[in-house]
């Protein structure tokens, strides 16, 4: 007996798409992951005096606050990637955007290879941001509209997973590619990772929901039968022309992030822009771009830092590796996590678990218990990547109508990038200046997160999305009163 398509799980090709899809964010995780160790060769020169190689100098010279600059220049560039390429997105499909977003990666491989100075390093650093930041962005909406309910349940966790899968390689790839001149090819790498996306992406099918808009019925009933394998997608097709005459179609409205900001939209939306930009803020907050970018550095205030240059990795630099294979560890261990915990219980319990660590943190830190204080780095990290890494790029598309989507994960990305930016340039100093005390502050901060997003945040798993967005579209409110709770879907495996 043939099933019914929206209670399938995971099938082969969905799996596919999505992992082929996901190649943009595991280079965001490259390029997120490879500024971590060859910073003092680049710009110290610790490897020795600047000399030329092949034509090209050894080092950039700059100092630390440049080097800030170009730490933080990344999430700048993928914060306007991710306004840009809303309005993209919609008008040329979510499967151009990522496809041709790897041009702008290229280009910046480009320029990370032949650099002569430190602008043209950080002219890079911005293009590949802007290149994962379309990527990163558009990749939320593909998973969203290309899977099934219970598959979305751990799909929508594969941009945290890739993202981990990326900053990993990064990170374990920076130990033997840090010298003049492999800084170079450590950094163009992105380039090569971005030419491998475009043409896997060739294989994949475009958005059913995004053909349906543009009235193309045969092409999208095609993609998603070919989604769905040999399931009966009768049901789900006409729910979905429905959805999409009502909010894609060539007449229907579609929110402009102002509309959004001012309250100009046909539903109610200012619970789930509230909620979006709360997510994103307390991911930020969390303190977690801080140990992304400065692991080594923070690993040097526990153990005992480097006095002269060593071509051999020291404990900072191991322990910076291993961090990184950990975290690709509780990233996979989020995605199965996610098929059997809902979004909300995920969420509190990260971020009550990160305040709990970032008091244990400070506290081994100050007392010099050295071996606790690094243990609690990783399980800091490694619970960051079960709730609040992941989730706050798939909670906007589980709540939100279908043409409001775009841009609100544009501003959700607006709000991310600009925590991941101003993190990255504050950090170090603030590292500098408070050393052992300073996790105190994001201690404070994800215990006011868990008690914010205790009223705020809905349970999502296995929830119909169209069920959830008229619940919660009635404006800001308290989840945890009864009339705004929703029945989970029965599916079948």
């Amino acid at each position: 007996m043939t099933v019914p398509s929206y209670s399938l799980g995971i099938t082969r090709y969905q799996l596919f798409c999505v992992l082929v899809a996901s190649i943009g964010s595991f280079n965001f995780g490259w390029n997120f992951g490879v500024i971590n160790l060859p910073g003092d060769v680049i710009t110290k020169c610790f490897a020795g005096p600047k000399h030329s190689i092949l034509g090209l100098p050894s080092c950039l010279p700059a100092s630390d606050t440049i080097w800030s600059l170009s730490v933080g220049m990344f999430p700048l560039g993928a914060l306007v990637g991710a306004i840009l390429c809303t309005r993209f997105a919609n008008a040329y499909g979510r499967k151009a955007v990522l496809v041709y977003s790897n041009l702008i990666a290229i280009l910046a491989a480009v320029l990370f290879g032949v650099a002569i100075n430190i602008p043209m390093f950080i002219v890079a650093r911005f293009l590949s941001g802007v290149a994962q930041g379309c990527a990163n962005g558009t990749f939320s909406t593909y998973v969203a509209e290309t899977t099934t309910p219970k598959a979305r349940d751990i799909l929508g966790s594969t941009i945290q997973m890739s993202i981990s899968a990326g900053t990993m390689l990064a990170q374990l790839a920076s130990l033997g590619l840090t010298n003049p001149p492999l800084w170079r090819v450590l950094f163009a790498i992105t380039g090569v990772i971005a030419l491998a996306h475009m043409l896997l992406m060739t294989r994949c099918v475009e958005s059913p929901k995004w053909l349906l808009s543009k009235n193309r019925p045969d092409e999208a009933q095609d993609a998603l039968q070919r989604l769905r394998k040999s399931a009966d997608c009768t049901d789900e097709f006409k729910a979905l022309m429905q959805t999409v005459q009502a909010e894609m179609g060539p007449n229907a409205y579609s929110a402009s992030i102002p509309d959004l900001l001012l309250g100009k939209t046909p539903d109610n939306l200012r619970h789930q822009l509230v909620l979006a930009i709360l997510c994103m803020v307390f991911q930020q907050i969390s303190g977690m771009s801080g140990v992304s970018f400065y692991s080594t550095k923070l690993f040097e205030t526990i153990t005992n830092p480097p006095t002269h240059y060593n071509p051999k990795p020291n404990l900072a630099q191991i322990l910076t590796g291993i961090l990184s294979i950990v975290g690709l560890l509780a990233a996979v261990a989020g995605m199965l996590l996610a098929g059997y915990f809902g979004r909300r219980t995920l969420m509190l319990f990260s971020h009550i678990s990160m305040a709990v660590c970032s008091v244990l943190i400070s506290v081994g830190s100050i007392k010099e218990y050295n071996i606790m204080a690094i243990c609690m780095v990783f399980v800091f990290y490694a619970v960051y990547l079960v709730g609040p890494g992941p989730l706050p790029w798939a909670i906007p598309g589980e709540l939100t109508p279908i043409y409001a989507i775009s841009s609100l994960l544009a501003i959700a990305g607006f709000t991310g990038y600009s925590g991941v930016f101003t993190i990255g340039m504050a950090f170090s100093p603030l590292l500098d200046a408070l050393q052992g005390c300073t996790f105190i502050i994001f201690a404070a901060t994800n215990t006011v997160a868990a008690i914010a997003l205790f009223f705020l945040l809905p349970e999502t798993k296995g929830r119909y999305i169209p069920d959830m967005i008229r619940t919660h579209s009635v404006g800001l409110h308290n989840v945890m009163q009864s009339k705004y709770r929703t029945s989970e879907l029965k599916v079948e495996d």
